[in-house]
């Protein structure tokens, strides 16, 4: 029946939406107001939507059907009214554009055909419809692909911490070579300088000679 209700709806259109603009002078009901506004986008779905007449409503013999993105009924929660007001609570499927469509009846018996049609860019844990929730599976997958994992990262670091190490031990045995063949340089020349002096001959003995 709902089904019927938003095919029909959806095909009237605002036609009598218009019709009841068009004669106010008529005083039947006519739509003054919705929350949220016709065409919103919004960054998060509400837990309801509401729409406003110009007279009380009949509750009973109004009808309500929301349809999802792809077009599908959505089980929702019967409406509530309050004088000429009423308010739908709302459940969600997936992200995307929702029709409410509605036919309400005042008391005078004047009928509103015409809908309501709102996007929602994220949907709230617990405004899922049943069987429409997120896996938990889901929900793990997406985590791992928005943020690296501690493993991929971890044999980079260790390759960079290795090379690194490399580098400091080769520079730290370069270093200790050139100053054992620079300390060994320096004793050489010491020790070729004192077995030079120690050959010379003493003055004393050339003159003797």
């Amino acid at each position: 029946m709902k089904r019927a209700v938003a095919l029909l709806l959806a095909a009237a259109g605002g036609g009598a939406l218009a019709l009841g603009l068009a004669a106010p002078a008529s005083a039947h009901a006519a739509l003054t107001g919705t929350d949220p506004e016709d065409g919103a986008v919004l960054p998060e779905a509400p837990a309801s939507v509401s729409a406003t007449f110009s007279e009380n409503l009949d509750g009973p013999s109004t009808e309500i059907a929301v349809t999802d993105p792809a077009g599908a009924v959505v089980d929702v929660p019967d409406p509530t009214f309050d004088g000429d007001t009423f308010t739908q609570a709302m459940l969600y499927t997936e992200p995307g554009t929702y029709t409410v469509a509605f036919r309400v009846i005042s008391e005078d018996g004047h009928r509103v055909d015409d809908k309501l049609e709102f996007t929602v860019e994220a949907i709230p844990e617990g405004l899922y419809a049943t069987g429409s929730e997120p896996t938990a599976e889901a929900s793990s997958d997406a985590a791992t692909s928005a943020a690296p994992s501690a493993a991929s990262e971890s044999p980079a670091t260790g390759a960079a911490e290795s090379e690194d190490s490399n580098t400091g031990a080769t520079l730290a045995a370069i270093l200790l070579g050139l100053l054992v063949v620079v300390g060994g340089g320096v004793i050489l020349v010491k020790t070729v300088g004192r077995k030079q002096h120690h050959d010379e001959p003493k003055d004393g003995a050339a003159s003797g000679e």
